[in-house]
């Protein structure tokens, strides 16, 4: 018997997926399919189970790792959120460390230079000194002012050359850049009368340049000639140093206190705040050390479910598609095994000289049909039958004797297997 094409099909199929999967040969298991689990490790309903499982297991590790990674997440912005917190009550902790340290240092400057007052009229000298270092310092205000009200107006007038600029080129008077500064100067007051006045008030012998100048020398020439008045003015200066450095130092501890929300007049409340925050750091940090070995450990676990849940999957669709073949390797034997039906003639019709035309139904499990037919001698006789082996469903026979009664029947065939003839149909040759 020869192989018919789905009985090929499916022990190719078998082939092909017999090397993945515990499913046995075909050649082991087409005569009997229930052989095909009983006689397997696991069969493919088993391995479908464990790839369902091993999804499952799968779904649950990726779904653990997402929290994972989230808990993560917030763990980063709860250590991000606790070193801010830390950093800026240690800045405002040493910002105030540093003002009251400036504190000192002026408290200690004021008294040195409290030390050097006079304290009766055989010290009047300093009485003087400290009225000219006044008015030094009144005149050097109005000094600055005056620059700022000259910069207002080069601003409001768009004056590409400023004052400013002319007086740094001054130093080199020979220099092409401060000659093009001054003609641009120059013109400038020549077209704008505000600004010509408000730079005369600085220049010149009774500008306040001068007159900051002046001042400048009879402090000197008062130090220069009372060593009193020297220690005096170095105190004077170291105070007013002292003070500058304290004002910086409280502007700058404003802002830190601001910057951090919270505020404390000691050092010690201070200290025990950056003690609180720098302890809830490391908790955060800590907290953070541990998510991330979970998240690490979770996402490892994840990629080893997938792993063992594509290795699943894998194993139980190659077990599917043999046992798919196996089924269909089965029905092809079957199939192969199974007797024709009985042939249902439909026509035998003689419509030409010597010719027979015989057409009849499908047969169930038929793949071929014989035909036999036989010519009628006499009243009681025949002749023996004839037959012939035809594909599809007739039959035409154009060499048979005319005016002559001829008996047709069909059978089906299956490789070997024959089916039952068709009821015999006569008929006479034309």
């Amino acid at each position: 018997m020869k192989m018919n094409k789905k009985l090929g099909a499916a022990l190719a199929l078998s082939m092909v997926v017999g090397a993945t999967t515990t499913v046995p040969a075909m050649a082991e298991t087409t005569n009997n399919l229930e052989k095909t689990t009983k006689d397997t490790t696991k069969s493919a309903t088993d391995l479908r189970n464990e790839a369902n499982a091993a999804k499952e297991a799968y779904d649950k590790a990726a779904a653990a790792s997402t929290t994972a990674d989230q808990e993560l997440a917030a763990a980063k912005d709860a250590a991000e959120n606790a070193e801010k917190e830390y950093n800026a009550a240690k800045n405002a902790a040493d910002t105030f460390k540093t003002w009251q340290e400036k504190k000192d240092d002026l408290d200690i400057a004021t008294k040195a230079r409290e030390a050097l007052e006079p304290t009766n009229q055989q010290y009047g000298f300093i009485p003087n000194y400290k009225a000219v270092v006044k008015e030094f310092e009144q005149l050097n205000d109005q000094l600055e002012d005056a620059y700022d009200a000259i910069a207002t107006i080069e601003k409001d007038n768009n004056f590409t050359t400023t004052y400013a600029k002319y007086l740094e080129l001054k130093a080199d008077e020979d220099n092409e850049l401060f000659k093009e500064a001054e003609t641009d100067l120059n013109n400038n007051r020549n077209q704008n009368k505000e600004y010509d006045d408000a730079i005369k008030a600085v220049e010149g012998e009774q500008g306040l340049q001068a007159q900051v100048a002046n001042k400048e020398k009879q402090i000197e020439n008062l130090e220069k000639n009372r060593s009193e008045v020297k220690a005096y003015g170095d105190a004077l200066r170291a105070e007013k140093k002292a003070n500058k450095e304290e004002e910086d130092a409280h502007e700058a501890y404003f802002d830190a206190k601001k910057a951090y929300g919270k505020s404390f007049n000691s050092q010690n409340k201070w200290d025990k705040e950056v003690t609180k925050l720098e302890t809830a750091k490391n908790t955060a940090n800590a907290d953070l050390k541990t998510k991330e070995d979970a998240a690490t450990k979770a996402k490892d676990d994840a990629t080893a479910a997938k792993t063992a849940y594509e290795e699943a999957e894998q194993k139980a669709v190659a077990a599917e598609k043999a046992e798919e073949a196996l089924r269909l390797a089965e029905e092809a034997r079957k199939a192969a095994e199974a007797k024709p039906d009985k042939v249902t003639l439909k026509k035998v019709r003689s419509k030409k000289r010597k010719t027979v035309k015989v057409t009849w139904k499908k047969a169930k499990n038929a793949k071929k049909y014989q035909v036999a037919y036989r010519r009628k001698k006499s009243a009681k006789k025949w002749t023996k039958w004839v037959y012939k082996v035809v594909k599809g469903k007739s039959y035409t026979n154009n060499k048979l004797k005319s005016k002559k009664v001829y008996q047709f029947k069909v059978r089906g065939l299956n490789g070997k297997i024959k089916g039952a003839f068709s009821k015999k149909k006569k008929v006479t040759v034309k």
